[in-house]
C-alpha cells in the first residue's frame, strides 16, 4: 500500500481506537498475566513486558513510582520525593518506548536457505524514536546539572513551596492533595510526556495499526534535523537563563559564580569603615557589609565587582530578584523554554503523520492525540508559576512592578507592555515602574527607611 492510498484520518490518530482501548485493557491484562502464584517469577514480568501493550508496562511502572513517592512522603514528611525523580522519569519513559521493540522483536522472516533472518539494530529501533530519546537525554543532563548545584538531591531537601502550601491547608486536605496530586497526578504527567514516542512506536511495530505509516521513519529526514536544531537552541536558551539566575543569586550573597567572595570597591569599603555605626547583614562577606548610621544618611552597599557576572550594581542585589539578561524579557524564561521543549517533541507526530488531506476532520484527529503531553505541561506550569510569583511578591516590594513591566513567559508580552509604557503611560509612571525593575528601587529604599 502506497502512502497516497492511505485513508485519512490515519487510524493511529484516533485515540478512541488506539489509546483508549489500550488504557482500558491495562487492569484485565495485568490480572490475567500476573497472579499470586507467579509474582516471584522473573519470567512472568519478562513475558508481560514482551507481550503486553508497551503502554501497560509504562502504566505499571508509573503506579510503582507513585506508590514509592507517597510512602516516602509519609515516612519522611518531605513532599519533594517526586522532585528528585523529575529530571529522570521523562527520559526513562522515552527510552522505554524507544527500545521496547529492540527487546521484544520476534523475527519471523525466513531466508532462502531456511534460516531465520537476524535483524540489525535499526530494524529494531526506529531512528526517529532514537533521535527523540537523544534529545530527551540532553534535556535530562541540563535539568539534573541545575538541580544538583541547587542542592535538590541533598538528603532532606524540600522545595520551598511545599511547606507554604502545607501550612495553608488543613491536615485532611493536605493528605488528599499529597496523595492525588503530588504522588499520582505528577507521575502521570511525567509518564505522558512520552505519548508522542508511544504513538510512533505502536504504529511502526504493527501492535495496533496494520496500515503503513504515511511517511516511513526508517530513516531521518530534513524535518527531523530542523526539529532537533530547534530543540537544542531552546535548550541553550534555557541553560543561559539558569546561568543568569544562578549568577544573580550568588551575587546577591556576595559571591561569584564559583561561590568565592566578590571583591568590593575600595571607595565603598572606606565609606563603610568611616561610618559611625556598622550593622553587618548576615550571610554577606565583611567587604560587602551594609552600614547604617544613626545621625546621617545610610551608606550604600559597596559595589561588588566580578568579570564573571553582569550584575554589578547594589540595586540589583537590593531588589531581591533577577531582572537582567533574559529575565528582562520574561519573568520565567526557563519555564517558557521548558514548556517549549514538550511542544517540539510533539511536532515529531505531525512530521510522521502529516496528511495530504487537509480536511477539518483529519486535523481534529491530528491535534487530539499526542497533544496531551505539551498541553498537560502548560496546565501544570502556569499555576506553579503563579504560586511562585505570589511568594516573590510577598517578599520583594518591587516585584509587582516587575509583573507590570515584563511578560510572564514570552517576550511578545513584554513588547506589548513596552509599547504601553512608551505610548500611553504617563512619564512619571513609566519612570517609577522601570526604576523599580532596572534602576534604584523607590519601594526598596522606602522599606529600608521604615
Amino acid at each position: 500500500m502506497t502512502p497516497s492510498s492511505i485513508s485519512w484520518p490515519h487510524p493511529a490518530l484516533d485515540s478512541a481506537t488506539h489509546l483508549v482501548p489500550s488504557v482500558k485493557a491495562f487492569f484485565p491484562t495485568l490480572l490475567h498475566r500476573v497472579d499470586a502464584a507467579s509474582l516471584t517469577s522473573l519470567r512472568t514480568y519478562q513475558q508481560y513486558y514482551q507481550d503486553a501493550d508497551p503502554m501497560h508496562s509504562a502504566m505499571a511502572f508509573c503506579a510503582i513510582v507513585s506508590a514509592y513517592v507517597w510512602i516516602m512522603e509519609k515516612i519522611t514528611g518531605n513532599a519533594s520525593q517526586v522532585d528528585g525523580l523529575w529530571t529522570f522519569l521523562p527520559l526513562i519513559y522515552s527510552a522505554h518506548f524507544t527500545f521496547h521493540k529492540y527487546f521484544t522483536y520476534q523475527p519471523a522472516k525466513l531466508t532462502l536457505l531456511g534460516g531465520v533472518e537476524h535483524p540489525g539494530f535499526w530494524d529494531k529501533v526506529e531512528p526517529r524514536l532514537a533521535l527523540m530519546s537523544a534529545l530527551s537525554l540532553l534535556w535530562c543532563i541540563r535539568l539534573t546539572y541545575n538541580a544538583i548545584r541547587r542542592g535538590m538531591f541533598k538528603p532532606g531537601e524540600e522545595d520551598y513551596r511545599w511547606p507554604i502550601l502545607r501550612a495553608g491547608m488543613s491536615r485532611p486536605v493536605w493528605e488528599i492533595f499529597s496523595f492525588f496530586f503530588i504522588a499520582i497526578a505528577q507521575n502521570i504527567l511525567l509518564a505522558i510526556t512520552a505519548l508522542p514516542q508511544y504513538l510512533l512506536l505502536t504504529t511502526t511495530s504493527i501492535k495496533h495499526v496494520t496500515e503503513p505509516v504515511p511517511r516511513p521513519v526508517n530513516r531521518l529526514c530534513l524535518g527531523d534535523w530542523v526539529l532537533a536544531a530547534l530543540f537544542v537552541a531552546n535548550l541553550a536558551i534555557q541553560y543561559r537563563a539558569d546561568e543568569q539566575q544562578w549568577n544573580y543569586q550568588n551575587y546577591k550573597r556576595g559571591l561569584d559564580p564559583k561561590g568565592k567572595p566578590l571583591a568590593a570597591s575600595a571607595t565603598a569599603v572606606a565609606k563603610v569603615q568611616a561610618s559611625k555605626s556598622v550593622k553587618p547583614i548576615q550571610g554577606t562577606s565583611s567587604a560587602a557589609q551594609v552600614t547604617a548610621s544613626t545621625d546621617q544618611a545610610p551608606v550604600r552597599k559597596p559595589t561588588l565587582r566580578s568579570e564573571h557576572t553582569p550584575f554589578s550594581l547594589p540595586e540589583d542585589a537590593d531588589r531581591g530578584f533577577v531582572t537582567r539578561g533574559l529575565w528582562a524579557w520574561s519573568r520565567h524564561p526557563n519555564f517558557a523554554c521548558e514548556q517549549t521543549t514538550w511542544w517540539i517533541l510533539y511536532l515529531f507526530v505531525p512530521l510522521t503523520f502529516l496528511p495530504t488531506d487537509l480536511s477539518l476532520a483529519s486535523w481534529q484527529h491530528f491535534l487530539t492525540y499526542g497533544i496531551a503531553s505539551p498541553l498537560a505541561m502548560n496546565l501544570l506550569f502556569y499555576p506553579s508559576a503563579r504560586f511562585s510569583e505570589a511568594v516573590s511578591a510577598s517578599k520583594y516590594p518591587a516585584y509587582a512592578d516587575y509583573q507590570r513591566r515584563v511578560g510572564m513567559f514570552f517576550p511578545f508580552e513584554t513588547l506589548v507592555k513596552s509599547a504601553y509604557y512608551n505610548l500611553f503611560a504617563s512619564r512619571e509612571e513609566k519612570r517609577r515602574v522601570e526604576a523599580n525593575v532596572w534602576g534604584q528601587s523607590a519601594v526598596n529604599t522606602s522599606k529600608k527607611r521604615q
